[in-house]
């Protein structure tokens, strides 16, 4: 097996996401569940009289997504989690900043800099959808909500230069990825392996 010596830390990282416009660090205790990341593959079958197939063109790719529910829970006899529902609130409205109070026409929403459970690096992404739904039965005596769920689709923002960064780490990342795999799969082939 390789072993890199990588050191074991002894925190966690939280999660968590930035909103660039309002200035932003949007943090939770909870950790989203199962995040999705997809990314459409755009293929054209064209089918011809008397041939036993449709030959296949491409014709492009989709826009990156990623999308989990993040669960918010904050017990509490007063405010509850509305603190933090706010933040979520700024993403789906017209960026103001942190010195304005009212957004201006024309004024477009914020981008947030995300990679928490990606494996990619940090990455700035368009807010598609940032849906809440606060539980039932999770309402205190003030009539604040203490338990939500936030549902985030973003789509990467292929045009920022950060992911230019982003695409040259992809490419070392497969340089490493399959030495390291063809290293271990010839030393040890029938050992469990562990990176």
């Amino acid at each position: 097996m390789i072993n890199f010596r990588i050191p074991e830390y002894s925190f966690t990282l939280p999660w968590f996401m930035f909103d660039i416009q309002n200035k932003q660090l949007i943090t939770s205790q909870t950790r989203p569940g199962d995040i999705k990341d997809t990314k459409d593959i755009f293929l054209t079958e064209t089918p011809i009289p008397g041939l036993n197939f449709a030959p296949v063109q491409p014709s492009g790719n989709g826009n990156r997504k990623i999308s989990f529910t993040l669960p918010l829970l904050k017990r509490n006899n007063t405010i509850g989690n509305s603190l933090l529902l706010q933040q979520f609130h700024a993403l789906r409205n017209q960026a103001t900043g942190i010195l304005n109070i009212y957004s201006q026409q024309f004024t477009p929403n914020p981008k947030v800099l995300y990679y928490w459970g990606t494996g990619s690096l940090p990455l700035v992404y368009f807010v598609s959808k940032c849906e809440l739904t606060n539980k039932s039965g999770w309402v205190n005596q003030m009539g604040c909500p203490q338990y939500s769920e936030v549902m985030i689709e973003l789509i990467l923002d292929e045009n920022h230069p950060l992911y230019k960064a982003e695409e040259f780490y992809r490419h070392i990342s497969l340089y490493l990825a399959s030495s390291m795999y063809a290293i271990d799969n010839v030393s040890n082939p029938l050992k469990e392996r562990q990176f």
